[in-house]
């Protein structure tokens, strides 16, 4: 494998992975890079080099899928919480059908060949449906932010109105942070490992 970190090339993107990243082949060397999409002919660059695959940032969009639908969340490049909105939702199911047929051509249960896979059922609306909240809490500047880490760091992202969320559970959240923040309780520290780091939110429905 002669690639190295920073180096740029171009790809096809062949499938996606089990994370929602587009995989392509550069000189037989298998290439993943989050957020392009089957079928795209794309542009990135070498962020991490393994011993059987490579990692990419996706740097231009040479060829798009007709597929891809710009994401209404306004911080979804950033967050790490979703990886599938830029993805059309139908294509989202069938996306989430093919993976189990992936997982069990690889892992062989017994008589997996006689299952028989349903497409995925998908929701009429498909946002506002994750009904438990789990986000980080920090303070900047002496202000209390809650959320969610950019993917693979632990940079928060502030998020009040999250596309995915409970409304409810979201509204709570965002009256737990100005309490917090109202009331000056410790937030948590990574050097002196205390204060509030968490908070978990669930609404029981039915």
């Amino acid at each position: 494998m002669n690639l190295q970190v920073k180096q740029r090339i171009p790809l096809k993107i062949k499938r996606m992975g089990i994370n929602g990243e587009g995989i392509g082949f550069y000189k037989k060397t298998l290439v993943f890079v989050p957020g392009a999409l089957k079928g795209e002919e794309v542009f990135c660059q070498i962020v991490s080099v393994k011993r059987n695959f490579v990692q990419a940032k996706l740097l231009k969009i040479n060829k798009a899928s007709k597929f891809r639908v710009d994401p209404e969340c306004g911080v979804y490049e950033e967050c790490g919480g979703c990886q599938l909105m830029h993805l059309r939702y139908d294509k989202q199911l069938e996306f989430k059908t093919d993976l189990l047929g992936q997982a069990l051509k690889k892992f062989k249960p017994a008589n997996f060949e006689s299952y028989e896979i349903r497409p995925t059922i998908g929701m009429k609306q498909p946002q506002h449906y994750r009904a438990k909240l789990q986000f980080q809490i920090r303070s900047f500047g002496g202000s209390v932010k809650a959320g969610l880490f950019a993917e693979g760091s632990h940079r928060l992202i502030n998020i009040d109105d999250c596309l995915v969320q409970d409304e409810l559970t979201q509204a709570i959240m965002n009256k737990v942070t100005n309490l917090l923040d109202k009331y000056k309780l410790p937030i948590y520290n990574e050097r002196k490992i205390s204060g509030i780091r968490t908070v978990m939110i669930r609404r029981a429905l039915g």
